[in-house]
């Protein structure tokens, strides 16, 4: 995903709508979601704006990824979209220590390591069905969404 920031740095216009829709390639899954129970179900979204501030740019977008996992307590798999804000400032020089920045170059903001990256980062580590999933019995493995077992659940024992 390269966006091309001519007219904001010519001047032409003081912010620049963008919309991306693109197919997570498998090398990009390998490289950015090894080791996360995470499957792209569908095409990674990435829209927004960049604004001019005076010198910099502010690339201010939502990113949207549709995808299937399983949840950390019982194990169903989940099909849901991850959903996430990401903002930065893009410059022409490099910037020492500072993850805040993206670095342009022939009028072009390349947006696909900062897009996996802030996914890879955000996703949860451990991803629920729902907020109150009850998990699986510890001794007989019971779903206990699907209701009790003859074991005792009582967290206040």
């Amino acid at each position: 995903m390269k966006l091309d920031i001519s007219a904001v740095l010519n001047g032409e216009v003081k912010e620049l709508p963008f919309n991306f829709t693109e197919n997570v390639s498998a090398e990009m899954a390998d490289i950015y979601f090894k080791g996360l129970d995470l499957e792209a179900s569908g095409d990674i979204e990435v829209s927004g704006k960049v604004s001019d501030l005076s010198g910099y740019y502010g690339l201010d977008c939502k990113i949207s990824l549709p995808y299937t996992t399983h949840c950390s307590r019982c194990g169903k798999q989940i099909k849901s979209c991850f959903e996430l804000d990401m903002k930065r400032i893009a410059s022409a020089e490099e910037r020492d220590g500072d993850e805040g920045y993206i670095v342009y170059s022939d009028r072009k903001i390349e947006l696909d390591g900062p897009v996996y990256e802030e996914l890879s980062i955000g996703f949860p580590s451990k991803p629920l069905c729902k907020t109150d999933c009850r998990g699986l019995c510890p001794v007989c493995g019971q779903d206990l969404n699907e209701g009790d077992c003859e074991h005792s659940h009582n967290n206040n024992e």
